[in-house]
């Protein structure tokens, strides 16, 4: 981010030398992609309340059985509230007192210290009415305490705090096979109406791309607990991606929710996991399927409207919903002799083909459209398809030091042709070639 931002504003720069933007526009472009610093003043206080909240829990567990019920219910309150007031003023409070608004680091220290310190309330409280929660109900109160603090403050510590504590809440229950006040069916009635208006409010790269992998990994280990079709990952990544071009040329801008690429990871990865272990199908396989290639019509007509078909092809083909159900079309003898270490069918060795393809067709995307995202994406699938493919259909054949050291020098081979061609198409797509 930082070599990227230099290298927008010594073109900015450039632009005012040729006479392309006054000096006024210049010095408010300037301003606006000005990169923030790193300050490690800031980690050091955010560790100082960490510390400081740890500390002052194991203090008060020590003492706690000496302490009246109601003094440790005022103890509990007096510190949140205490925390996060004065957190809150520090960072961002008005007015004529001296410190307001004055110490926005410090502020925030505090108000991690608050949130931690209404986190262990919690469960001080839940223990002194003798409240006991066979699900994430803790976790899912936290939760709502630290996404408000995040709307309060519009802070991305807050909110990526949420966004933990949201997964934490989710696999907790799916692996106990619960549900309590955000997880379950009310995850998504959480997403939709605390993460999704964030985003919309404070639309940042870190936000999307945190609540993209929240959302992964909740719907992940949902679906694994409920023993339901993984065909969904095939789907997310083309409605992700419908809604960022109908996005882009809609008369009211719409901001992108979340991250197109990292979806296309988690399914693409999804689809590689499946075609190791070739599990069961599911009922609720076939209107999956037929949604897919809903899906698919839709993007190829916008690929063809936006002369972006490639792009389309490439997705289309790397969420192929094929290794998912290539089981349903396994022949009942494999491929190869019956006593050999490979055993594969034909349907499998076309999924692995059509992933082939798609991440040489997102490498070529990425160089019509400058996407540098699908170049490196697109290289780094056709990495993981060859490692994958060599493994498969290799280790049953060489000697185990025959199979290292070829697989070594293949990949030495492709990694270079691969990163020589790549940085050819990135100097194309700056160069405009």
């Amino acid at each position: 981010m930082m070599s990227r931002n230099k290298w927008l504003r010594d073109e900015i720069t450039q632009w005012h030398g040729e006479g392309l933007i006054t000096a006024d526009q210049k010095e408010r472009l300037l301003e606006r992609y000005t990169p923030s610093e790193w300050r490690s003043s800031q980690i050091i206080l955010w560790l100082a309340g960490l510390l400081v909240g740890l500390g002052f829990i194991l203090l008060v567990a020590h003492n706690w059985d000496d302490i009246p019920r109601h003094t440790r219910l005022a103890l509990i309150c007096g510190v949140i509230v205490i925390t996060y007031t004065t957190g809150y003023l520090l960072a961002y409070g008005r007015g004529p007192n001296p410190l307001a608004g004055r110490y926005p680091r410090i502020g925030s220290a505090f108000l991690l210290l608050g949130l931690l310190s209404y986190g262990a309330g919690i469960w001080l409280v839940g223990q002194m009415y003798h409240i006991t929660a066979y699900d994430a109900t803790g976790l899912g109160l936290w939760f709502l305490g630290a996404i408000a603090v995040a709307y309060l403050t519009g802070h991305p510590l807050f909110f990526l705090s949420a966004l933990v504590l949201l997964t934490a809440a989710n696999i907790s229950d799916a692996t106990d096979k619960a549900i309590s006040l955000i997880t379950g069916p009310l995850f998504y009635a959480a997403f939709a109406g605390l993460i999704f208006p964030f985003l919309w409010r404070h639309n940042e790269p870190l936000h999307r791309y945190g609540a993209t992998i929240a959302f992964f990994l909740c719907i992940l280990f949902q679906l694994l607990e409920a023993e339901q079709s993984l065909i969904w990952f095939s789907l997310f990544p083309l409605l992700s991606l419908i809604y960022d071009k109908t996005a882009e040329k809609s008369r009211r801008p719409l901001r992108p929710l979340l991250s197109t690429p990292l979806l296309l990871w988690g399914a693409f990865f999804v689809e590689i996991a499946v075609l190791m272990s070739r599990p069961l199908l599911h009922p609720e396989w076939t209107w999956l399927v037929g949604l897919w290639v809903t899906l698919s019509a839709v993007l190829f007509w916008i690929g063809l409207r936006k002369k972006a078909l490639l792009e389309s092809l490439a997705m289309v083909a790397l969420t192929s919903p094929l290794s998912f159900v290539s089981k349903m079309f396994e022949p009942e003898k494999p491929w190869l002799a019956e006593d050999s270490a490979i055993l594969t069918t034909y349907t499998e060795v076309t999924a692995l083909l059509i992933l082939f393809a798609g991440a040489i067709a997102l490498i070529q995307s990425g160089s019509r459209l400058r996407e540098e995202w699908q170049i490196n994406s697109g290289t780094c699938f056709f990495l993981v398809c060859v490692i994958y493919a060599y493994g498969r259909y290799a280790w049953g054949i060489l000697d185990k030091s025959l199979f290292f050291i070829g697989g070594g020098l293949i990949l030495f081979a492709l990694g270079y042709a691969l990163e020589r061609k790549r940085r050819q198409l990135l100097d194309a797509s700056r160069k405009g070639e």
